[in-house]
Parts: structure tokens; sequence; C-alpha cells
């Protein structure tokens, strides 16, 4: 290993000090970027618009009159699917914010982004209740159906 002098040693500190100046500002520019972050999506099938923060946090949900007649089934399952791809683009999008900062044999994708949103593609979060009496069962009422004693 080379012996620096008094001067180079100097400089090298001064270059790394100065690296992590301009490393800190980008974070901090970085940070800031990712607070102001919203990303909308809207529903493929209807008129159903989300509004994501860059984390993924629900911010605006807004449902036209076509999305309020559908079947609660429906409507459920195409909310779910609408807010997926918005938090989707916003992992998309964080990632693209952070890709300078992280060293490359960081796995940034399996930090940043959901596993159940990979590829865009919702995973089924909501029940089809559609077959069940529209009456649930009731420990208050008999099993032969009549009336609760």
């Amino acid at each position: 290993m080379p012996v620096l002098t008094a001067e180079q040693a100097s400089a090298a500190v001064d270059q790394r000090r100065a690296d992590m100046v301009g490393r800190l500002e980008a974070a901090g520019r970085a940070q800031e970027q990712l607070a102001q972050l919203r990303v909308h999506a809207r529903s493929t099938q209807t008129d159903i618009d989300a509004v994501v923060s860059g984390r993924g946090t629900l911010l605006e949900l807004s449902l036209g009159e076509e999305a309020v007649r559908l079947r609660p089934q429906a409507l459920a399952a195409e909310i779910v699917a609408t807010v997926q791809r918005a938090c989707a683009r916003a992992g998309a999008e964080t990632m693209q914010l952070l890709a300078p900062l992280v060293p490359a044999d960081v796995d940034l994708a399996g930090v940043v982004l959901d596993p159940a949103l990979a590829g865009e593609q919702p995973h089924r979060a909501v029940q089809d209740h559609s077959d069940e009496p529209d009456e649930p069962e009731s420990w208050l009422r008999p099993a032969d159906g009549g009336r609760p004693r």
C-alpha cells in the first residue's frame, strides 16, 4: 500500500467528505420527492379512480355513478384492482427515485415492491358471497327456522 503525503491524505478526505455530502443531499431530495409523490390509477372496467402516496397509502378514492351501480362484490373487486394498480405504479416510481442512491447489489424491488402487486396482478381479496342467503345464520334463531324463544 503506497504511503500518502499529508496533502494527498487531506485531499482524499476532502473528496470523500464531498462525496458523502453529495449523497446526503441527493437522499434528502429523494425523500422530499417521495413525500410529494402521488400516483393515480383509473379502473379499466368502470369509473373508479384511486390516488396513492409513494408508500402506497390510499389518499383518494372516487366512485362514479356507473361504479355505484355495480353489485357489492364486483365493486369491491374493482376498487381493490384499481388501488393495487396505483400501488404497483407507486412502487415503480419509488424504485426509480431510489435506484441512484442504492448500491447495485441491493435488491431494491424486493425492498420496495409488495410481492402481491408484482406485475400489477391484483389478488382476490374480496370474498364472493353471492351464493349465501341474504340473512346470516343466527344463534338466536332455532335451527328449524322458527321464531326465537
